[in-house]
């Protein structure tokens, strides 16, 4: 009876995988060795409306994978190597990665986890009644004071720097606090988009990087159109304020009187007649010397 039992369920898992491949284009692949149960919910409910989140073994993957009519399927679940989430989607991969970075969610910290930055426990009322759990709040040196029943935080206390590992009655201390400060996320590993099977390395970018190098190649560009008088509506006011000041500098060069022009060949003619006199004193001083009267 029990070996029916898990026929039928692997029958339907096998029938609703089916039918997610038919459904969605884009299937990704990410680990779940290091996600929670409560995360995976976390994030389902992210997900909602934009893609479906289901765990099933390989080897049901591979059969479904095997009965479905699309390029390379079979390639992409032969990749799918130990415990993994499937996520089915018609966003585009790395659509899909960026929306998994901007909706992290937060979930508590456990004894152990490293904290992704300062955790800090804020000063005010914790809400909790005095009693054994004042001894985690002075093992975690946060300094308390009882007021109207209720232990309130005396200051702002950095209770785990960034990069340290939490420990488990520091984690039970925030889980008391009802503080979730660690930040998860699913990382996909492998991802299945209209016939193209990526990898690790197709699907490794850094966001920040990516946007430095677009607004480097942006700078470069708009350089070289305008040295290049490429006229755009991005470039007319840089190209035409070039020309104005090229205009002006062949015109107090040419010695050519305007009214933009006139103060800046009076200053060159005045620093031109400056320099000149120095350079006559520097070699015959007397040039300059008042003449003596005659009488």
């Amino acid at each position: 009876m029990l070996t029916r039992q898990v026929a039928v369920w692997k029958k339907e898992i096998f029938s609703d995988l089916s039918e997610l491949l038919k459904k969605y284009p884009v299937v990704a692949v990410a680990d779940l060795r290091k996600v929670r149960s409560s995360q995976i919910q976390e994030i389902r409910k992210k997900l909602r409306g934009k893609a479906e989140l289901t765990v099933a073994k390989n080897t049901i993957l591979r059969k479904a994978a095997e009965k479905a009519d699309k390029k390379s399927i079979g390639k992409f679940a032969d990749a799918v190597i130990g415990s993994k989430v499937l996520i089915f989607t018609k966003m585009n991969p790395y659509e899909l990665i960026l929306f998994l970075s901007k909706n992290k969610v937060r979930v508590p910290a456990k004894g152990g986890d490293i904290a992704s930055s300062d955790i800090v426990v804020p000063a005010g009322n914790t809400g909790l009644q005095p009693g054994p759990v004042i001894s985690e709040f002075n093992e975690a040196k946060v300094q308390t004071r009882i007021e109207s029943g209720s232990i309130f935080v005396a200051k702002d206390t950095v209770v785990a720097e960034k990069g340290d590992a939490i420990s488990t009655k520091t984690a039970s201390l925030l889980s008391k606090l009802g503080m979730k400060p660690m930040e998860a996320g699913l990382s996909l590993s492998y991802a299945y988009d209209n016939g193209m099977v990526l990898g690790p390395n197709d699907l490794a970018f850094d966001l920040d990087q990516m946007k430095a190098d677009f607004a480097s190649a942006a700078r470069l560009a708009f350089g070289v159109a305008v040295e290049t008088n490429m006229m755009l509506p991005e470039t007319a006011p840089a190209i035409i304020s070039k020309a104005y000041r090229q205009a002006v500098a062949v015109s107090v060069e040419a010695g050519f009187l305007t009214k933009e022009t006139t103060p800046r060949i009076l200053q060159k003619a005045y620093a031109n007649m400056t320099a000149l006199s120095s350079a006559i004193s520097a070699v015959k001083p007397e040039a300059f010397a008042p003449s003596e009267g005659k009488s």
